[in-house]
């Protein structure tokens, strides 16, 4: 396996960092909460020691100095720059100051990464903001959306983060629910089939207490088969698996944003979901092409943002 630099930008408790790790990646690892910062730093000493690994206490912002992070108490998945996303669930929270950098300034310090990984609730576009057309990861992967308050947000805000990645010049895409790894198209797969008919039926009443449903549903479902296919377990919150490794095709944007539509809408027709639960990651892969090409194509992305 060739070993590649990896940034887990929104470290948190590490899962997705231990994984990085595990495929023989160097990985930077980007945390606000100084917290979670400094457990990183015990937890994946021999890493840090190694070369392998290394830990930025910073917050990505707008701008360089300092600013009020929340901090949820009980959940730090929902820490975040915005009060709102730290007290869902009516969690408690409390404000402490933490530095913050722009993300163009970690891309001048280590440099530009094979695979990027943004889950940073609420501040994910302002890394994609500061990547240079001219020299872009190979994959990305990002939350789709993220609501920074009580108030419900659009599927066409959620789709700003996969017109930004069109075009910065990116072509192929994946959409990842996140909930089940599993890839969604329109039409949807046969490996979304199965996995949908075996949650439906072999993991629920009557079926579910037939002895060796239960096994056969692990071997029917995208996420165990992923699991053991990479020889590796995701708990619940993880990212999951690098670029190629994740299910499914790369698809058009257009495709990409039909099956985003479909899928936000079929979730939202569940009655008491919460606004801010639905939960997948857009995977973004660069095809080849000449840096002049993406630049020329970002320079005609910006001239439709002025007109």
């Amino acid at each position: 396996m060739k070993r590649e630099l990896v940034y887990d930008v929104g470290f948190n408790i590490g899962q997705d960092t231990a994984f990085y790790l595990s495929r023989g990646h160097r990985v930077v690892a980007v945390e606000a909460d100084p917290t979670l910062a400094e457990a990183g730093r015990k937890l994946f000493s021999r890493d840090i020691e190694a070369g392998n690994l290394e830990i930025v206490n910073v917050g990505i912002a707008q701008e360089e100095g300092s600013a009020e992070f929340w901090i949820c108490e009980g959940k730090p998945e929902f820490n975040s720059f915005y009060q709102g996303i730290a007290a869902r669930n009516g969690y408690q929270s409390h404000p402490i100051q933490i530095p913050t950098t722009r993300f163009a300034s970690v891309l001048r310090r280590f440099g530009t990464p094979y695979f990027l990984k943004i889950d940073i609730e609420g501040n994910e576009m302002l890394c994609l903001d500061d990547l240079n057309p001219s020299s872009l990861p190979r994959y990305i992967s990002i939350e789709s959306e993220c609501a920074v308050d009580a108030k419900p947000i659009s599927a066409a805000d959620g789709l700003r983060v996969l017109h930004k990645l069109r075009d910065l010049g990116y072509q192929s895409f994946k959409l990842i629910d996140q909930f089940t790894f599993c890839s969604i198209s329109v039409p949807p797969s046969l490996n979304y089939i199965i996995d949908s008919m075996s949650r439906k039926w072999l993991m629920r009443a009557p079926l579910n207490v037939i002895r060796g449903t239960h096994r056969l549903s692990q071997h029917l479902m995208t996420k165990p088969k992923l699991e053991r296919s990479l020889r590796w377990k995701f708990p619940l919150g993880s990212s999951g698996a690098l670029g190629e490794d994740t299910a499914g095709t790369w698809i058009s944007c257009e495709a990409a944003e039909r099956a985003y539509r479909q899928h936000r809408e079929s979730y939202f027709r569940t009655p008491g979901v919460a606004h801010h639960s639905f939960w997948c990651d857009w995977h973004a892969k660069l095809e080849t092409q000449a840096p002049a090409d993406r630049l020329n194509r970002s320079v005609r992305s910006e001239e439709r943002n002025i007109s």
